[in-house]
């Protein structure tokens, strides 16, 4: 898998903007002892912060444990649209294919997105 080339400004901004309704993406917070809950999400960050899985020691003992779900490829569709960043999109498909399940990819995918953040966060930093 390689590694992302740092975006310019103009396309980090572009990158960490939030999105209008319209383009939002949906994931699931899916929970162990009830049905799915959708959320809108409107950034990358968003994105990032909502994907998770609780372990299994946690999932356990207790009823509250969720996981944060997003399709794989519903994310990378909605990155190489509406983020405009085939990079990314591209990436994501690599990790998705590189696992069996989502509770296998999961992880590795919020990394990668976490990483493009930083990247764009360092390009928009102000020098000295």
């Amino acid at each position: 898998m390689s590694e992302l080339a740092a975006p310019t400004p103009e396309r980090a901004e572009h990158i960490l903007r939030e999105v209008d309704y319209e383009k939002r993406l949906v994931g699931i917070k899916m929970a162990a002892m009830g049905a799915g809950n959708h959320s809108s999400l409107y950034t990358l960050a968003g994105v990032a912060s909502f994907i998770h899985i609780d372990d299994y020691e946690t999932a356990m003992r207790d009823t509250k444990s969720t996981v944060g779900y997003i399709d794989p490829s519903a994310l990378a569709r909605w990155v190489s649209e509406v983020l405009e960043d085939e990079e990314l999109a591209t990436a994501v498909l690599e990790r998705e294919a590189a696992g069996e399940n989502y509770g296998s990819v999961a992880m590795p995918i919020k990394e990668l997105l976490l990483e493009r953040i930083e990247q764009c966060r360092e390009v928009l930093a102000p020098a000295g």
